[in-house]
């Protein structure tokens, strides 16, 4: 699947916030204390979005018809920060294909980075799972956010799919 994807710009900051938003509040918000909500809602302004796009080491979009559907940002190759996909989208692999594209990028230009870990959501846990990533915790609350957290290796996919493997 080839969806059209491409790197953030700071631009992109506002179409980026109100789609975390949108989606945060339809699938996310229910989980979490109404201070965590708060926290998340104004650490995704799109003024401070602006400024993490400008800083970290991979932002994506998934652009179609000059809309933002989906956005992945990972400040430091080893982390997934955000991973959303605009209500009414999902299950057409938006977020398949940004970590796809998040992952190529790792792994070319960050060889030395072996595991990307993320805090997922209860509801996102099985997509996580289908991406590779599996659970290294169980359930937490911090700060009122309920996350549990998840880690893909990236070795393990070339390891799988070598002759030798069990």
């Amino acid at each position: 699947m080839n969806l059209p994807i491409r790197d953030a710009t700071p631009e992109d900051a506002p179409a980026i916030s109100e789609l975390v938003h949108a989606s945060f509040r339809a699938h996310v918000a229910v989980d979490w204390e109404l201070v965590a909500q708060e926290t998340l809602l104004t650490d995704t302004s799109a003024e401070k979005l602006a400024a993490r796009i400008a800083e970290s080491v991979i932002v994506l979009v998934h652009e179609q018809a000059g809309s933002i559907l989906g956005v992945i940002l990972l400040p430091r190759p080893t982390l997934v920060q955000l991973c959303f996909v605009a209500p009414g989208h999902l299950g057409k692999g938006i977020g398949r294909s940004l970590w796809e594209s998040a992952r190529a990028r790792l792994e070319e230009r960050f060889p030395e980075v072996k595991t990307v870990e993320l805090n997922s959501s209860p509801y996102a846990v099985a997509a996580y799972k289908a991406l590779g990533f599996y659970p290294i915790s169980e359930p937490f609350l911090r700060g009122g956010a309920v996350a549990t957290r998840m880690a893909c290796w990236l070795p393990g996919r070339a390891l799988a799919a070598a002759p030798s493997a069990a």
